[in-house]
């Protein structure tokens, strides 16, 4: 009896038949016999289905690359097999080895001969001759050799061997991923080319026309670099000086007509147009391009770094028509301004100043009782300004005070307070960074960290060196001294002052679009939408340019927002949408919003009238707030009535009131002691209260928590009640009973006595 007798016998298996298990059992011996030529086989159904491995080699098109491909190839059922195999699972001496061996053969024979071999060759072909002819559309933004890296990945599987369909699909997928980000940037090429901005240069073409030579004057504050360029634009025939700020602007026309020049200024809210002047300082925002000038002085320029106003920069740059552009500022703009000379194929001449007084650092720390006259103290928000000011007026210093919010005006009268000695120290922000020349002898951070509208940050080693410049002016002091306040960490500064400038990462200049730059994207989507254009603009262009980035437009595309409502020309809402308001303020939104509504059905805006409310002679500490926010709507007003007179008439009484409410600021600022109020309903506090409210403000709150009837504020001034306490309120912190908030993180105790505010409203 043979071994496969023997085992008929064992299992109880009648000679001469046959079931379900027995024929599954042959199947997988079959299979077993022809697994080395990659053929296998579905045993568990019926009929049985077989498929083979399939070797496929392709070349990639575009490419001198080819790939070996292996996927399986389903066959379907072999009938005749299927009938032999019953047939011989039936014969006395059952199915065993030599049956299997044999019926492999037939298997083999059958299914490497199978037509749906060829069938799946000629899908893959066809799959990779459907991808070239896709992948030729996307022109020199289709990298062939990147995607045959990718898709050897990608058919690896693993070592596991795919299905064909599986296979094709996960080419499919590799392919529309590539063909995604081809198509991408072809889209953005496409916007680039349709706009201009991937030709920005070309936009402006009299300056291109000129041979122009740039001078870059650096050096530290205090090296007398832009005291020589003004020199040398005065001795041109005519020219222009271009400034961050309005001050700066104002004391370059100053400068100017000192040398005999007579100067006209322009800002953005303001224009003084001297007869027959032949040169022009304004703000760098409103440099014109399409007039020649003899020379041209651009300050700050290390500011073509500044995300936010850096393209104001590169415009001035790259498009003012003079033969000579003088540019003044730290070695920090050398790298920007070398990488947009070499674009531009113009000679960059650097010329290095030194400093006229020495700067040191000085290492003891500043305890408040140590401040001196002549010190300025340097904080980064409005409320450390404001409680620095106050600590020092109780140790019976007289305090000028310089910060974002105050107008020009306002800051050039604090300026001169603490230049004539009415104040003998000055606390401030970075705004004395540019634009004011002060006898400053000793600069005082109280901290080196800010806050920069994103996060919170160390300040920069540029922003320590800019700011502790101001220290020492030359004429004025021996020496300027930089130093902390008790508490901080001197490391920082020492490192910025004695350390040389850290080239930057990315030294490629920013750019902004214009109007000819909006309408033609506008076009290109076809949309009306400004927002929608920004925002294209913003996350799709200039992506891989090496000479130019897109500046940040998130302010200008809120801004944008507010007036796409308006039913008015894109060209009309750019204009709005670039008008200088606090786009984080929703009020200021609305407002310009409003005003564009208006102005799209013709209707005149009046000024603002809030100045109105400020008739007497000096505010309290909530008055003072309120009045710098009512100038700056002031003052996008009249940004707007420059541009667009019979929308916004009221220019002149616009002027007038917001001339009314800087020198409501100014006197508010110049008293020793500054008034306190209640935030919601004006109440003047004592200067011992607690609190930043009024106890009745707060006790309003407390009952409406508790569900009982909610109070009116006490009366205000003029019998009118005040409203009750508005929907979500912080209490206020404590001040150790001296009226004003502390410069600080730590929170003071509370006194007996008082009750401690509910959870959340500390």
């Amino acid at each position: 009896m043979t071994d496969d007798t023997s085992d008929n016998a064992r299992s109880g298996r009648t000679p001469g038949t046959a079931d379900e298990f027995d024929r599954r059992d042959a199947l997988r011996a079959v299979a077993a016999v022809v697994r080395g030529d990659g053929i296998e086989v579905d045993a568990d159904s019926t009929p049985a289905r077989w498929s083979v491995a399939v070797n496929h080699v392709v070349q990639i098109p575009g490419t001198d690359r080819k790939l070996k491909l292996r996927f399986k190839v389903a066959l379907g059922p072999l009938p005749d097999i299927e009938a032999d195999l019953w047939g011989l699972l039936t014969i006395d001496e059952g199915f065993g080895r030599p049956q299997a061996k044999a019926l492999g053969k037939r298997v083999k024979g059958a299914c490497l001969s199978s037509p749906a071999i060829a069938k799946a060759k000629d899908r893959v072909d066809g799959w990779f001759a459907s991808m070239g002819q896709r992948a030729s559309g996307f022109g020199e933004s289709w990298r062939p050799k990147g995607f045959a890296d990718e898709l050897g990945r990608v058919v690896g599987f693993g070592g596991r061997i795919p299905r064909l369909q599986t296979l094709l699909d996960a080419m499919e997928e590799a392919f529309s991923t590539a063909a995604s980000r081809a198509g991408m940037k072809v889209r953005r090429e496409r916007l680039e080319n349709a706009s201009g901005m991937g030709v920005y240069l070309d936009s402006f073409a009299t300056a291109r026309a000129m041979i122009r030579k740039l001078r870059l004057y650096v050096g530290p504050t205090n090296s007398g670099k832009t005291h020589a360029a003004m020199d040398r634009l005065a001795e041109a025939e005519s020219g222009c000086y271009l400034a961050p700020l309005r001050l700066l602007a104002l004391e370059g026309q100053e400068a100017l007509e000192t040398r005999g020049r007579p100067c006209s200024l322009v800002t953005g809210e303001e224009r003084d147009v001297r007869p027959g002047a032949a040169f022009t300082s304004s703000t760098i925002e409103m440099v014109n391009t399409s007039k020649v000038w003899g020379a041209c002085v651009i300050d700050e320029i290390q500011m073509i770094g500044d995300p936010d106003r850096g393209w104001a920069w590169t415009q001035a740059v790259a498009g003012v028509a003079a033969p000579e552009i003088l540019m003044t500022g730290s070695a920090d703009a050398i790298p920007y301004v070398k990488r947009l000379a070499d674009a531009m194929g113009e000679e960059l001449e650097v010329i290095e100043f030194t400093r006229k007084s020495p700067l040191r650092v000085q290492e003891e720390r500043v305890k408040l009782e140590e401040v001196k006259p002549g010190d300025a103290l340097i904080a980064f928000s409005r409320k450390d300004v404001m409680a620095l000011r106050h600590d020092l007026l109780g140790r019976n210093h007289n305090v000028a005070v310089i910060y974002g919010a105050l107008s020009p005006e306002v800051r050039r009268a604090e300026a001169r307070r603490f230049r004539e000695g009415t104040a003998d120290v000055l606390v401030a922000t970075d705004a004395i960074g540019m634009g004011l020349n002060l006898p400053v002898a000793r600069v005082v951070l109280s901290t080196t960290r800010k806050y920069d509208g994103r996060e919170e940050r160390e300040l920069t080693a540029s922003e320590i060196r800019q700011i502790g410049g101001r220290a020492g002016r030359f004429g004025m002091h021996e020496e300027g001294r930089v130093a902390v306040l008790d508490g901080e960490n001197i490391n920082p500064v020492r490192r910025a002052l004695t350390s040389p400038p850290v080239p930057p990462e990315d030294p490629r200049s920013w750019i902004s679009p214009n109007l000819s730059h909006v309408e033609a994207i506008a076009q290109e989507l076809d949309t009306d939408s400004l927002a929608k254009v920004l925002r294209t603009a913003g996350q799709e262009l200039l992506r891989a340019n090496q000479t130019f980035r897109m500046t940040d437009l998130e302010q200008r595309i809120q801004a944008a927002s507010a007036v796409d409502r308006a039913k008015l020309p894109l060209a009309q809402r750019d204009m709005l949408a670039r008008c200088p308001i606090d786009t984080r303020d929703q009020n200021n939104l609305r407002l310009l919003g409003g005003w564009a509504v208006n102005q799209g059905r013709g209707i005149p805006n009046a000024a603002p009238d809030a100045a109105e409310r400020f008739r007497h002679s000096v505010g309290t500490d909530v008055e003072l707030e309120k009045a710098e926010r009512a100038v700056k709507e002031l003052t996008a007003y009249a940004w707007l009535a420059y541009r667009f007179p019979d929308a916004y008439p009221e220019m002149d009484l616009c002027q007038e009131r917001r001339a009314h409410l800087n020198a409501f600021i100014e006197r508010t600022l110049a008293e020793r002691s500054l008034a306190r109020a209640c935030p919601v309903c004006g109440t003047r506090l004592k200067a011992n209260h607690r609190f930043r409210v009024c106890d009745n403000c707060y006790s309003s709150r407390v009952e409406e928590r508790r569900g009982g009837p909610r109070r009116g504020g006490p009366e205000r001034g003029n019998g009118e009640k005040a409203p009750g306490h508005p929907h979500h309120f912080h209490h206020p912190v404590k001040d150790g009973g001296r009226g004003a908030p502390r410069v600080g993180r730590g929170s003071p105790k509370r006194r007996s006595g008082v009750p401690s505010p509910p959870r959340g409203e500390g």
